[in-house]
């Protein structure tokens, strides 16, 4: 770091000056036009405080998600600043036309830009990226150098098998104090959101990235009583790394599947 910037895939990003905590949380339709947000209606039903104190107090604005809205494509635009036409991933899964089989996009060769994670730890950045599941924790952990004092990099889905080689932590169950979730489950994503919150606390990275999954949001519409239970578990916690002195950069809600 030269000048407090720096530059990733033509995009200019400020040196964090206290650690900056970004969160995309897949599915979470917004409200709009009208139609009921689940963020809005939780904070509605008087769950979500923190949430409350970031629509009144903090930036809202509504942005436009990559096509194809799924997970890999609006996670990895996130993380590189580009549309699937710039880093490669334009979907969840492609066809492989010399073997007539579907192909699961969580290659990181198919990545073909840099992320955002990858150009901070380079330039010195402590960085931690933990998600929901392991398929999309490989492309997002491109580029990253883990072991002994590198980058932590982990799927709530595998927290088990992580290792201190692979993803620059081991022992994580003991550490959470939670057992490796049902993958269909909200307790997946509360993991994500238990782990980040132990890590932000022991190791202060300064940039962390939290992905949870869509699976409460293609159960339960916006305002039921289990989405504003998921909504108000979020909240505790993202209040809670709030009061370790983060700041919450980009609470990202995106309509992915």
């Amino acid at each position: 770091m030269t000048d407090g910037t720096v530059q990733v895939n033509g995009r200019v990003y400020a040196w964090p000056r206290e650690p900056v905590v970004g969160v995309c949380i897949d599915g979470s339709q917004p409200a709009h036009d009208d139609e009921p947000g689940y963020i809005e209606e939780a904070v509605r039903a008087g769950v979500a405080p923190y949430f409350k104190n970031m629509l009144e107090n903090g930036t809202n604005r509504l942005g436009d998600g990559v096509v194809p809205s799924f997970t890999n494509p609006n996670n990895l635009s996130i993380a590189t600043g580009q549309p699937p036409s710039v880093h490669g991933i334009n979907g969840n899964f492609f066809l492989d036309v010399d073997s007539n089989t579907e192909i699961m996009m969580n290659d990181p060769e198919l990545l073909r830009a840099k992320t955002i994670f990858a150009e901070f730890q380079r330039r010195g950045a402590k960085v931690c990226v933990i998600t929901a599941k392991d398929k999309l924790r490989r492309l997002l952990g491109d580029g990253l150098s883990h072991g002994k004092g590198g980058a932590i990099n982990f799927s709530a889905e595998k927290a088990d098998e992580a290792s201190i080689s692979e993803n620059g932590i081991g022992g994580v169950i003991r550490f959470v104090g939670k057992q490796v979730p049902e993958v269909y489950s909200a307790e997946l994503s509360e993991f994500v959101f238990a782990a980040g919150l132990k890590i932000m606390a022991r190791d202060r990275p300064d940039l962390m990235y939290l992905s949870t999954t869509d699976y409460i949001q293609h159960k339960h519409a916006p305002g039921t009583p289990v989405a504003n239970a998921f909504y108000q578990m979020m909240d505790g916690y993202l209040a809670s790394l709030d009061k370790l002195g983060c700041t919450m950069s980009d609470v990202s809600a995106y309509g992915t599947g």
